[in-house]
């Protein structure tokens, strides 16, 4: 079983809830400051448009570039609950 979960629209550490997950954003806690955004395969930087990584196919990878940091396995791996871009996001931000 993983350590972190997905609960609706929120990433949790037992019962601490770490993200929250609103329209495209991810958004730390259950505040509303923006870690990153989400457009199409690829996860920017708070509201900006500098890329963190892109998914492609079952890989992440790092900014723009094809240099591999996980796959989609070690994300499904540690966070348990539905989810794609948005679960690799919250990966990248919390597990990583």
């Amino acid at each position: 079983m993983a350590r972190f979960k997905i609960d609706g629209d929120r990433l949790k550490l037992g019962s601490k809830v770490i993200a929250n997950i609103h329209g495209d954003r991810v958004r730390e806690g259950t505040g509303s400051g923006t870690l990153c955004n989400i457009h199409g395969d690829r996860v920017r930087e708070g509201t900006g448009s500098k890329v963190l990584f892109n998914l492609h196919r079952d890989e992440l990878r790092l900014g723009t570039s094809s240099s591999k940091i996980a796959t989609m396995a070690d994300v499904h791996a540690a966070i348990d609950g539905p989810g794609g871009i948005t679960k690799a996001a919250m990966w990248f931000w919390f597990v990583r």
